[in-house]
């Protein structure tokens, strides 16, 4: 073997140590986070991002920082931490998912872009939260239509919020019937390994407003499925009938019924059901876990079920 040969073969390998060892640090990192660990899981993130080269290897621990960042901002909400206190945290997560986008466009780095914006709207009040809104809403967009990732669940959970809680034409556009198909794509994309309950939680809320009974979902969703059949282009366009994607004889994973056979508030309480047992049946709770049961056993209790 030359001396040159050797060389380029002593490069690879360095590369490759590199690569598996940004890799090993990211799943130690996700075991944390997930384990209710956020501090840890930034601090190790922190660590190992000066001797990482890889664009992608740095986008994808830049994202994981931003994502833990937040998840601190959230927790110290929680224990009554002032709002210059979760400004600055919300813009440390959004200048992070900033960096990741700007090294290599890693999907979540706009997604928690999106996500911390819209913290530090909700925290700033109505018409800043308003002002953040068509930004989180072009992130989406690019992850979805132009990335085209069509699998990550809190990119529809995030867009279903966005059009739940905004205001309609014309201070923006807020839609219910968006939010909906918009949150049932963000159920039907939970990956096996994830809680997500209150993914439930929020569609239950969106049905219960919308209340419609038996018969008249049957027509809503025989009309969605018919704009869903015509809405063959870009992909975050035709999710915005979902709903209606197979029509209303559909049975939910959920619902020993179909769509049709049931009201907008029998299947939000069969939701938040769902999300209970589910729940129940998990082997760890986070802290922000426990929160969102607590809300939904509360409206169970308020809505009767």
């Amino acid at each position: 073997m030359g001396k040159k040969t050797f060389s380029v073969l002593l490069i690879v390998l360095f590369c490759m140590s590199m690569l598996v060892a940004a890799d090993s640090v990211t799943k130690q990192a996700d075991v944390l986070y997930w384990g209710d660990r956020y501090e840890d899981a930034k601090n190790l993130l922190l660590g190992a991002l000066p001797g990482t080269t890889d664009a992608t290897e740095k986008a994808e621990i830049l994202w994981r920082i931003s994502r833990a960042t937040l998840a601190i901002g959230d927790e110290l909400k929680e224990e009554g931490a002032s709002n210059e206190v979760l400004f600055a945290t919300y813009e440390e997560a959004e200048r992070y998912a900033l960096e990741g986008i700007a090294s290599a466009p890693v999907p979540r780095a706009y997604v928690y872009r999106a996500s911390s914006s819209g913290r530090w709207g909700e925290t700033k009040g109505p018409l800043n939260a308003l002002s953040k809104a068509k930004p989180m809403r072009d992130d989406m967009f690019y992850v979805i239509d132009t990335l085209g990732v069509m699998d990550d669940t809190i990119s529809w959970y995030v867009l279903g919020q966005l059009y739940f809680k905004l205001p309609g034409w014309p201070l923006s556009f807020g839609d219910l019937d968006t939010a909906i198909s918009y949150a049932r794509k963000a159920i039907d994309t939970i990956p096996s390994e994830n809680l997500y309950h209150g993914h439930f939680k929020a569609l239950a809320e969106m049905l219960w407003k919308r209340d419609l009974t038996a018969s008249k979902r049957n027509s809503k969703i025989n009309s969605l499925e018919k704009d869903w059949k015509k809405n063959q282009g870009k992909p975050l366009d035709q999710n915005a009938y979902y709903e209606g994607y197979q029509g209303p004889s559909l049975v939910p994973f959920y619902s020993p019924v179909a769509l049709n056979k049931m009201s907008d508030r029998q299947e939000a309480g069969m939701l938040l059901k769902y999300a209970s047992a589910k729940y129940n049946a998990w082997p760890f709770h986070t802290r922000a876990d426990v929160r969102t049961y607590g809300e939904i056993q509360a409206l169970l209790k308020e809505w009767g079920f």
